[in-house]
C-alpha cells in the first residue's frame, strides 16, 4: 500500500463517516471496484492522509494527455455504475441506511482529486462535495417564432392517440396486476452471509492466523534493520542499550495484536465461529480449534496469555489453517497477522498457490505490520487482500477491515 496524497492542514471533520464508508464499500466490492476510492488515514499532526493498495506512479488527472483522460473518466463511469446498481440492491433489501452513505459518492468525478495508477481511476478526497462548475453565460434569447395560423381540429387525432395508450396500459396493468404481484413476491433476495436463514447454506469458515514469533517483541515502529540488528546480537543486546530501548519501547506488536483481535472477537456477528492457529517456533503450528460465541471470553483470555517467541512457521500456519477448512463447497477466510516472511525454510507462495488451486473459494488477508512485502503472495495468489499498517491505530483498523467481509453484523436486525 502506498501513501498517495496529504491534507495541507490537520482535518477538522470527525473521519468516523469515512471509515464507516470505507467499511461499506470493502464490504460489498470487489477490489477491482473498491480500489477506485483512496483509504482515508490520520497521518502525523492529526493531517488526513489517502492511501491505495494499486501499485504503480499516481499520475494526476490534469498530468494525462487528452486520450488518457477520457479512458480514465470512461473508467470511473464504470465504477460509479457498479456503485448505483449496489445501491438499487441495498434499498431493495431494506438497508437504507448504506444505501444512503453509498449515494453521497455517486456524482461527477471531481478532476482536482482524480489519480491514474496505471491507467486505473483513484479518487482522494472523495468523502469532500464536488465544487460547482463555474455558470455558463446565458446566451440571449431567440426572436419570437412567427405566430402559426391555427387550423381547428386538425391536431384532434394527434392528442387521442396518447389517451388511447394510457387506457390499454391501465386495462394490461388491472389484468395482469396479479401474475405481476406473485412475481414478486416469489423474487430471491440476496442477504448477507451470516443472515442467510436457508439450512442449506452454511456461514463462511473464519480463521485468524496470529504471528506469535520472537520479532513481535518489538516496537510497531521497529524498522527491517532494527529487526535485523536484534536477531544478531539477541544474546548480547547490551552492546547498544540505548538502541535495544528504542526498538522495544511500548507499543510492541504482540501487545497491540492482542487487542486488536479482543475487539474483533468481541464485534465478531454470532453466526460467525472462529479458529484460531499460532506458531510454536519452527515446530508444528498449534490449532487452537474453533471457538463458538459462547466460548469467546475463553478464547479472549488465552490470547492475552500468548508470550512471543522463536521462528516464524508462516507457510506451516498457513498450510494447517487451509487443511481445517472446506474452501471447495463452502466460502472462507483466513486473516493473517505476521510482521515479516516464512522463518523456518518453507515456501509460503507455494503454499497459497496450493490453495488457489485446490480451494478456489478460500481466501487470505494478510495484515503486514513491518513493511515487508515477501509474504503478500499469500493474499495476491488466493484473491485476498494486503494491508500494511505501521502504527498501532492503523494495525487495529486494518484488522477489523480485513476482517469485515465475514463479520457483516452491520447488514442484521
Amino acid at each position: 500500500m502506498q501513501r498517495v496524497t496529504r491534507d495541507t492542514s490537520p482535518a477538522q471533520d470527525d473521519p468516523k463517516p469515512l471509515e464507516h464508508a470505507m467499511a461499506i464499500i470493502v464490504r460489498h466490492f470487489p477490489p477491482s471496484i473498491a480500489h477506485l476510492f483512496a483509504t482515508p488515514r490520520t497521518g502525523q499532526g492529526g493531517v488526513r492522509e489517502w492511501w491505495s493498495e494499486l501499485e504503480g506512479q499516481p499520475r494526476r488527472f490534469h498530468e494525462l494527455d487528452a486520450d488518457q483522460q477520457q479512458a480514465l473518466l470512461a473508467l470511473y463511469e464504470q465504477r460509479q455504475d457498479a456503485v448505483r446498481q449496489l445501491i438499487g440492491e441495498l434499498q431493495g433489501r431494506g438497508q437504507h441506511e448504506e444505501a444512503t452513505v453509498l449515494q453521497r459518492l455517486i456524482g461527477p468525478a471531481n478532476v482536482d482529486n482524480l489519480y491514474s495508477i496505471n491507467g486505473y481511476p483513484l479518487v482522494v478526497r472523495w468523502g469532500q462535495p464536488v465544487p460547482p462548475s463555474a455558470t455558463a453565460p446565458v446566451p440571449p434569447p431567440p426572436p419570437p417564432a412567427p405566430v402559426p395560423v391555427r387550423r381547428r381540429w386538425i391536431w384532434l387525432p394527434w392528442l387521442l392517440l396518447p389517451l388511447l395508450g394510457l387506457l390499454l396500459l391501465a386495462l394490461a396493468l388491472w389484468f395482469g396486476w396479479p401474475y405481476l404481484q406473485r412475481w414478486l413476491d416469489t423474487r430471491s433476495v440476496q442477504q448477507p452471509y451470516a443472515c442467510v436463514t436457508d439450512a442449506q447454506v452454511q456461514p463462511p469458515e473464519f480463521a485468524v492466523v496470529l504471528d506469535t514469533s520472537g520479532s513481535m517483541r518489538l516496537s510497531v515502529e521497529a524498522t527491517a534493520e532494527d529487526e535485523q540488528w536484534f536477531f544478531q546480537y539477541i544474546n548480547d543486546l547490551a552492546v547498544d542499550p540505548q538502541r535495544l530501548a528504542q526498538i522495544t519501547r511500548a507499543p510492541v506488536r504482540m501487545d497491540v495484536a492482542k487487542a486488536s483481535l479482543t475487539h474483533l472477537i468481541e464485534d465478531l456477528h454470532p453466526a460467525i465461529d472462529m479458529r484460531v492457529v499460532t506458531f510454536d517456533g519452527c515446530r508444528a503450528p498449534l490449532d487452537h480449534g474453533v471457538f463458538t460465541p459462547a466460548q469467546r471470553p475463553t478464547l479472549i483470555q488465552g490470547i492475552q496469555a500468548l508470550e512471543p517467541n522463536d521462528g516464524t512457521a508462516l507457510s506451516a500456519s498457513l498450510d494447517v489453517a487451509a487443511r481445517a477448512m472446506d474452501g471447495r463447497t463452502r466460502d472462507g477466510m483466513i486473516v493473517m497477522f505476521v510482521d515479516g516472511p516464512d522463518g523456518c525454510g518453507q515456501n509460503a507462495c507455494a503454499v497459497a498457490e496450493r490453495i488457489a488451486r485446490e480451494q478456489p473459494r478460500l481466501r487470505v488477508n494478510l495484515i503486514n505490520i513491518s513493511n515487508n512485502s515477501q509474504a503478500n503472495c499469500i493474499a495476491e495468489s488466493t484473491g485476498g487482500r494486503v494491508y500494511s499498517a505501521d502504527n498501532a491505530s492503523q494495525m487495529a483498523a486494518a484488522l477489523k477491515q480485513a476482517s469485515q467481509e465475514v463479520s457483516s453484523s452491520a447488514n442484521c436486525d
